[in-house]
């Protein structure tokens, strides 16, 4: 069976209307404030199950891009979708393999969450059908092997991170902040924030903490919004090559 966008679902939530309010809210607070506070950078997400959320933020994208003639000339952006299509590799990273959702309720496991048969291409036809050939890339493959192969090339003003291990979140995560492409005020939504019983050993919560360490304070972040059970966004603040008011 192939796909289509009628079928698309969510993974966190089995009331279809509860998860476009849920997330309909944050991500329209976040393009506002994207929008409004003129950040310039692409939208990039990474991990997308069935699509439910990069349809989503692609729509957003048209909508906002709408309201100005001159908006996308001078904050063009590009829509980025990583996903391995195949579901979670297998955790053989330590953190991984003793966290609750690997090693007790067994739901992170090797290939759960695999997209349906026919995602990837219902993304290309319905991102064509939006921005036309140019302007979005879908790049399927494990983190580790994707980001290297294809890396991202353009300032991300929004990265919407459905990748759930700690593993995976440390690519990601290193990818950003390593090659500094995060602008100053940014957001990072962490979807999985609250996963692993919100323990700090583990997952997102630590991810964060470990790789804005690593760039050994060029890079911090606050918190700038709560949704749902799991959800966290945050501010990115790039001090390394800003202007220090109490110079």
């Amino acid at each position: 069976m192939t796909l289509s966008v009628g079928q698309v679902s969510n993974a966190t939530y089995n009331d279809i209307e509860r998860a476009r309010k849920i997330y309909g809210d944050v991500f329209r607070t976040t393009f506002e404030y994207v929008w409004g506070s003129h950040i310039p950078g692409a939208v990039a997400e990474f991990g997308c199950f069935e699509g439910f959320s990069s349809l989503m933020l692609a729509d957003l994208m048209l909508e906002f891009d709408a309201q100005s003639d001159w908006y996308t000339e001078i904050f063009s952006r590009h829509l980025y979708v990583y996903d391995s299509f195949q579901g979670f590799p297998k955790s053989t990273n330590p953190v991984d393999s003793i966290s609750y959702e690997v090693a007790d309720s067994g739901y992170w496991r090797e290939s759960e969450d695999a997209s349906p048969p026919g995602t990837e291409e219902m993304l290309r036809a319905e991102f064509t059908r939006r921005f036309g050939e140019a302007g979005w890339s879908v790049v399927p493959g494990m983190f580790e092997k994707s980001l290297e192969a294809s890396p991202i090339s353009h300032e991300v003003a929004v990265a919407n991170l459905d990748c759930d291990l700690y593993s995976s979140s440390v690519e990601v995560l290193d990818h950003l902040l390593g090659r500094r492409l995060m602008p100053d005020g940014a957001v990072l939504l962490m979807d999985d924030y609250n996963c692993n019983r919100a323990n700090p050993r583990f997952g997102m919560r630590r991810a964060m903490r470990e790789c804005f360490a690593r760039t050994d304070g060029f890079y911090e972040y606050s918190e700038f919004l709560r949704y749902g059970w799991h959800g966290r966004a945050f501010f990115v603040h790039r001090l390394g090559d800003c202007p220090n008011p109490d110079a």
